[in-house]
């Protein structure tokens, strides 16, 4: 496979954002509060649509492994001083439609409910966070999330910044410890278990 790790170009939006629909079917923070009945899958593909634009951040860093001339895994990080989803009153209220269409009434309480979990066990410390990493279905296990990583981590360590991110499977955490994470807190919500890493520049 002919790997290459770059910044995602104008006008692949919509091809990163399948990529992560795929990545994320199974993943079990998306699906705790994403709607789960028929239309799940228009669902999840409509949430990454908004993600990969400006629904997460405006400032958001987008980076793709493209294998074999396709984007085969993606990687979104937010610099250290912004927040994912954290949005004025009047986008929010842009917002609210899309998200209880792809979530009803009681997903959408869900996803608060499990953002603000998410929000307490940040470090205190200046940090980027990793809010997705995905790679296709057909790709995984190739090696292209830890080249996503690795290509990522380089300029943090460059610079000292501190990475932090959240992992769901303990096979994920066992991906980040391997890339220098370590697990800074735990919480569970209701068939749902988080690990928080932390990762010190080098």
């Amino acid at each position: 496979m002919n790997l290459t790790v770059r910044a995602l170009r104008a006008g692949e939006l919509d091809a990163c954002a399948a990529v992560l629909t795929d990545a994320f079917v199974d993943e079990a923070g998306l699906n705790y509060w994403l709607r789960q009945d028929a239309g799940r899958e228009r669902a999840r593909r409509k949430f990454f649509d908004a993600v990969v634009r400006e629904m997460l951040h405006p400032c958001r860093d987008i980076t793709v492994a493209e294998a074999d001339g396709a984007i085969a895994g993606a990687a979104i990080w937010l610099g250290p001083g912004l927040k994912g989803f954290d949005f004025p009153w009047w986008r929010e209220l842009f917002y609210t439609p899309l998200f209880l269409s792809i979530a009803g009434a009681a997903g959408l309480k869900r996803a608060q409910e499990l953002g603000a979990r998410l929000t307490a066990c940040h470090p205190a410390a200046p940090h980027a966070h990793l809010q997705f990493l995905g790679v296709s279905g057909s790709a995984q296990g190739r090696g292209v999330g830890s080249e996503l990583l690795k290509s990522t981590l380089a300029p943090l360590d460059r610079s000292g910044t501190v990475a932090y991110l959240e992992a769901s499977t303990e096979r994920n955490v066992s991906l980040y410890a391997r890339h220098g994470f370590e697990v800074t807190n735990e919480f569970d919500l209701p068939g749902l278990h988080f690990w928080c890493m932390t990762r010190m520049a080098r």
